[in-house]
């Protein structure tokens, strides 16, 4: 059914590349079935599909199930789906149509969204494709309104995150200034989510109040800091605090490592981390000599990437923002959601600057694959996302100035700010 939709508009674009796809979507994950598409599939009588169903899906029994996840599949010792064939093609889909696709994969890798009446397609960066379409444009993303093909198989967000004020969207107009906040080009990348905290710690106290009518006023006085040289140029004087950063860091790669990885495509940016860290686990680490390294492969390999692609980082972020519907008022955790956005960010960089070392730079082929295997592994552990905010605020880092150290870079250009007296 046609449907008018909002979509970033490398959405048009975005075909699924079947078994070309360097890292398949039925790889690694578990498949979760609901109720309606399970009965379904135990009433197929197919000659090659009834026992591969019968042997490969199990009920899930706990407390847990519901009717969305009522069961999943089994995957095999080699982690792949057992509906997969040698060809890497979903078994199910060629022998019995689209349509008798479980609604996540048939949905994968969007992110359908409604608010209301209204719907937002997006897409997630798991997918290498989608990460493609949407990192790699230097103008950045845009987003068009338009009709748009929706079909029912595919799996719907609700998200009662609507707040209109004498008729405006106060909900839209936060998403879209955060979205103008990463796309403004007279900041560097960290100095853009910088400014986006101390606004973001602002409407925290806005909403906290219950003071709905004042979030407009409030998004109006920082569009004109926005614009403000003076005040703009005022973030250069932030301090980085790089052992923080790498203490900081270092917990969350190990929260994430005692969890267990089965992406071995991650498996090799991870390691590649820490090659280009000289970190070895097996010793005690002492973060001084990570931080001399660190810096040098900062300036040395990371900075001059950053300088010719950062738009690839400022895209990663708006499509972040987009997905996740960010921030949603309709929860006293605004600042929370902030914090995660940032932490899982500073991650990722330190990521890059890890394997720029190891590889004594970055192309943007290295990009896709550390930003998608990475989002693959983090978008996919609630567990994992939850501690990440238990680590930074058992550390007391969950102020506005831990999180703009946590941020900062070393290295600030600052004649980008030139610009803005043009």
């Amino acid at each position: 059914m046609k449907e008018k939709v909002l979509l970033p508009s490398y959405m048009k674009s975005f075909s699924c590349i079947g078994s070309a796809c360097e890292d398949s979507c039925c790889v690694g994950w578990t498949v979760a079935l609901d109720k309606k598409i399970y009965k379904k599939y135990k009433n197929i009588r197919h000659a090659e599909l009834t026992g591969k169903l019968n042997k490969g899906i199990k009920r899930i029994k706990s407390n847990t199930a519901s009717d969305a996840k009522y069961a999943y599949f089994v995957m095999d010792q080699q982690k792949r789906c057992p509906m997969l064939n040698e060809e890497n093609l979903c078994g199910i889909q060629l022998n019995l149509g689209e349509e008798m696709l479980s609604p996540v994969c048939t949905t994968y890798p969007r992110i359908l969204n409604t608010r209301g009446t209204e719907f937002e397609l997006s897409a997630k960066l798991s997918c290498p494709e989608i990460t493609r379409l949407a990192l790699l444009n230097p103008e950045g993303i845009e987003f068009d309104q338009t009709e748009y093909e929706v079909k029912s198989s595919w799996a719907i967000n609700t998200v009662n995150d609507t707040q209109s004020i004498e008729g405006d969207d106060i909900s839209w107009n936060l998403r879209e200034f955060a979205i103008d906040i990463i796309q403004n080009r007279n900041l560097c990348v960290s100095d853009r989510m910088i400014f986006l905290g101390i606004f973001m710690n602002k409407l925290q106290v806005v909403v906290d109040k219950k003071q709905y009518g004042a979030i407009q006023l409030l998004i109006d006085e920082y569009r004109g800091k926005l614009g403000n040289r003076d005040y703009v140029s005022s973030l250069e004087n932030i301090a980085d605090n790089i052992p923080m950063q790498i203490k900081t860091l270092l917990e969350l790669i190990m929260l994430r490592r005692k969890l267990g990885i089965n992406s071995q495509r991650y498996i090799d940016c991870f390691d590649n981390t820490l090659t280009g860290l000289d970190l070895d686990l097996s010793q005690e680490i002492e973060i001084r000599d990570i931080e001399e390294k660190y810096l040098f492969n900062f300036k040395e390999y990371f900075v001059p990437f950053l300088n010719e692609h950062e738009y690839i980082f400022e895209n990663y972020l708006v499509n972040y923002i987009f997905e996740n519907m960010f921030p949603r008022i309709n929860t006293d955790q605004i600042f929370q959601q902030y914090i995660k956005m940032s932490v899982i960010y500073a991650m990722l960089k330190m990521h890059f600057v890890g394997i720029s070392g190891k590889n004594k730079g970055v192309t943007t082929d290295l990009a896709i694959k550390v930003i998608q295997s990475f989002t693959r592994v983090i978008d996919h552990y609630p567990s994992y996302l939850k501690g990440l905010i238990e680590i930074v605020t058992i550390n007391g880092f969950d102020t506005v100035a831990h999180i703009a150290s946590l941020l900062k870079d070393r290295t600030i250009t600052s004649e980008r700010l030139d610009l803005m007296n043009n």
